[in-house]
């Protein structure tokens, strides 16, 4: 009786198929569950969104806000651990220094942001009340937030030791003779315009564009 090559064939994919599949049920691990929680965060992060200008500047002013308020919170612990300051740099994917004008001025820093230090500079010199600021690079890329840092009881209160440990660890100018309120220098919290695409939620850029 002559075999069909065919039917020959068609046995040994089937049982091909069938041993691949045994395969990968021997190799999964069914006792663990999928976590989506990561793949929905990069989906949502890859999701084409259309952010104005307005928007852009709307999201920064916030999100510089709370960092800074942060900060603030416990100044003294803040300048002397950088715990916090890390943590902050890593959740919104920014950079955060602190220092005076003069000393945080560096070539290596935007144009426009070492002009905004300037000014700064020009206001500690003439006795100008100092505010918050936003500032673009040149290029768009970055976005430059900056806020005053004052002297408050508690910072005021550390020892010498402490104060000078700070001025090394923060480009802050001498802290010796200061009082509650002076001026000591800046938060300067860089933003990169990719990630501030890749973190905002559109929904809430929304209302942000109303207020």
């Amino acid at each position: 009786m002559k075999q069909n090559p065919s039917f020959f064939a068609s046995i040994t994919q089937y049982f091909s198929l069938l041993l691949l599949v045994n395969v990968l049920l021997i190799s999964c691990d069914f006792s663990k569950r999928i976590d989506t929680t990561a793949a929905v965060k990069e989906l949502h992060e890859r999701e084409v969104k259309r952010i104005t200008p307005a928007q852009f500047t709307a999201q920064v002013d916030e999100w510089g806000s709370i960092i800074v308020k942060k900060l603030n919170a416990d100044l003294s612990k803040n300048l002397q651990d950088n715990t916090l300051k890390d943590s902050l740099a890593k959740a919104y994917r920014v950079e955060i220094v602190s220092g005076s004008p003069l000393q945080l001025k560096n070539p290596a820093w935007d144009k426009k942001i070492n002009e905004t230090l300037d000014a700064y500079q020009y206001n500690v010199l003439h006795n100008i009340p100092q505010i918050d600021n936003i500032q673009k690079s040149e290029d768009e890329a970055f976005f430059y937030y900056t806020s005053p840092i004052t002297a408050n009881k508690d910072l005021l209160k550390l020892d010498k030791k402490q104060l000078s440990s700070i001025g090394k660890k923060t480009k802050i100018d001498s802290l010796a003779f200061k009082k509650d309120g002076s001026f000591l220098g800046l938060w300067l919290i860089k933003f990169s315009k990719k990630e501030v695409v890749r973190l905002a939620d559109p929904k809430h850029l929304k209302i942000l564009s109303e207020k």
